[in-house]
């Protein structure tokens, strides 16, 4: 029996928003430096808030959110640089309900670095779902997954938002485009 474990939107924020965080990332030490960073600072405060603000107005916000990350940092700011693994060496994990956000301003799909649901129904998404700029994914709990190494080409570091909130969603978002991503349990 297949589950809705995912949910992908494109064009996440408004373009003026995206733009004007994505430029702030470009603009910080951490995006050439070459070096994995995960980041809690003004720019992800920021970045958060807009996620939270944004999560709300689409019906896709838990009460509980502001609380996870207030109490147990299960938030930050995440750049990955060329050639980094995800670091999970036993595999494919679930997490308790969490969510990405690519927030670089350019990523080539050659230079990997690529979320995979490996229990997805569909095959695109068990092996690659680019990591697109302004693209957002929240994960339910039975969701297994893994990210790819980044290649060794990648010009800059792969930037995300990263949340581990907890609790999952049993409602389509509104006002939005979105994708459903179902798995096998």
């Amino acid at each position: 029996m297949a589950c809705r474990s995912a949910i992908l939107i494109d064009n996440f924020l408004d373009q003026d928003k995206f733009d004007s965080i994505s430029s702030k990332v470009a603009a910080s030490p951490q995006y050439t430096s070459g070096e994995f960073s995960d980041v809690r600072d003004d720019l992800w405060k920021e970045v958060t808030s807009l996620v939270f603000k944004r999560l709300k107005q689409i019906g896709l916000y838990h009460h509980h959110f502001i609380d996870a990350v207030k109490i147990s940092n299960f938030s930050m700011n995440q750049y990955r640089p060329s050639n980094y693994g995800h670091g999970n060496f036993n595999g494919p994990h679930r997490d308790n309900g969490s969510y990405v956000f690519y927030i670089h301003p350019h990523w080539d799909e050659n230079w990997e670095g690529n979320l995979k649901i490996t229990n997805a129904v569909e095959e695109q998404y068990r092996t690659a779902i680019y990591a697109k700029p302004n693209r957002f994914v929240w994960m339910n709990p039975c969701t297994l997954h893994d990210i790819s190494t980044t290649s060794v080409n990648t010009e800059h570091a792969r930037v995300t938002n990263l949340g581990f909130l907890g609790g999952e969603f049993y409602v389509d978002p509104v006002g939005v485009d979105y994708i459903n991503i179902f798995t096998t349990d």
